[in-house]
């Protein structure tokens, strides 16, 4: 294992902490990291970002459950809206120009930090949950383009309309992960991913989501769940902005065919053939 490849697992494991923590799943996370070593964006990062995704939800949402914090009605409504739009969104990435997913992705972010950044009155939700699930559709197909799980906008979304921060997470936990395990689907036959080598970043998310959701329905302050995630998908952004400003163009790939066997390895770095 080499000292890129164990940064990037670490960075995993610290992201899906967090995302464990907002219950939203860790492909806000993972596409700028997976990102920062020149990963393909449609057939390796969003793949890989899309299947952590669902796993880190999945313990994360385990965790909220143990604590009592999962309103399950709505979850189970959240996540049937969820699974239905986004995979729409993930079929549309799939004939979407990588620098234009780029640029809605760190747009994506802007409208997040600013959601999560604004102040508003606990003292009632200003949107009823139907109200949050008519929005949830559109929102989660943008997901699904974005390749980055439709916890990522819906979160900061229901703590801006006066939902606590806990609940929200509790239960946008176990809605995303069937939506997110469905958007992964229209990328199977095109994903040039090699398996063994993606295999200790899914254990390194599970473990963080774990971690985090318990870290989060037991102990961690409301208040600093919301300057934790700002922090951290500005951070990672900021570094993935300036990487792309600094790389030089990728040559096209020639149209051909790909050995059935081969696969990319997380470190080679190099785009798939199509």
């Amino acid at each position: 294992m080499s000292v890129g490849d164990f940064m990037v697992y670490a960075a995993i494991f610290s992201a899906s902490v967090v995302s464990g923590m907002l219950g939203i799943g860790v492909a806000f996370a993972a596409v700028p990291i997976l990102g920062i070593v020149n990963l393909d964006l449609i057939h390796q990062i969003q793949p890989i970002a899309l299947f952590l995704n669902g796993v880190t939800a999945l313990f994360a949402a385990v965790s909220f459950a143990r604590a009592g914090y999962v309103q399950w009605p709505r979850a189970v409504s959240l996540a049937v809206v969820a699974s239905i739009y986004s995979p729409l969104g993930a079929l549309a990435a799939q004939r979407t120009g990588e620098t234009m997913l780029w640029a809605a992705y760190f747009a994506a972010v802007v409208v997040v930090v600013y959601l999560l950044w604004r102040e508003r009155p606990a003292a009632r939700e200003t949107l009823s949950f139907t109200q949050i699930l008519w929005l949830s559709a559109p929102i989660s197909a943008a997901s699904g383009l974005l390749g980055v799980g439709p916890g990522f906008l819906i979160v900061p979304l229901m703590v801006y309309a006066g939902f606590g921060p806990r609940w929200a997470a509790a239960i946008n936990a176990v809605a995303v992960v069937p939506a997110s395990f469905l958007s992964l689907a229209p990328h199977i036959a095109t994903a040039t991913v090699d398996i063994a080598t993606v295999l200790p970043i899914i254990v390194s998310a599970a473990a963080g989501a774990f971690l985090g959701g318990h870290l989060s329905s037991t102990r961690v302050a409301e208040r600093a769940l919301r300057k934790l995630f700002i922090f951290v998908i500005v951070a990672l952004s900021l570094y993935k902005g300036a990487v792309l400003l600094n790389a030089p163009s990728r040559l096209p790939v020639a149209d051909v065919a790909c050995p059935g066997e081969a696969a990319v390895a997380l470190s080679a770095g190099s785009a798939p053939c199509r």
